[in-house]
């Protein structure tokens, strides 16, 4: 079965896949990446208000979790940080 990160955001839940693995990238305050082992030809973007490396452990926290729960616990919630925000995730190819 599979398992789902749901990541909340502004405009709602967001469910990311985990496949065969994710991995996350931090670059900036209002931007993150998360790699899908499983897909290579996209990434999902994530826009962020004053994320910080504490969101980038929140994530790879409940990547973990995800990994060892059972499989009739499809989604793991990401608890974001306090004062840290995803506003939207968008689906992006690679160029």
């Amino acid at each position: 079965m599979n398992k789902y990160l749901k990541i909340p955001t502004t405009a709602g839940n967001h469910n990311i896949p985990v496949g065969s693995g994710l991995f996350v990238q931090w670059t900036s305050d209002t931007a993150m990446k998360i790699y899908s082992n499983s897909a290579l030809t996209h990434h999902y973007a994530l826009i962020t208000v004053d994320s910080t490396a504490a969101l980038t452990a929140a994530i790879e926290a409940a990547i973990e979790e995800a990994a060892v729960t059972p499989w009739h616990n499809a989604e793991v919630l990401v608890n974001l940080p306090a004062g840290e925000t995803v506003t939207s995730i968008l689906m992006t190819a690679f160029t």
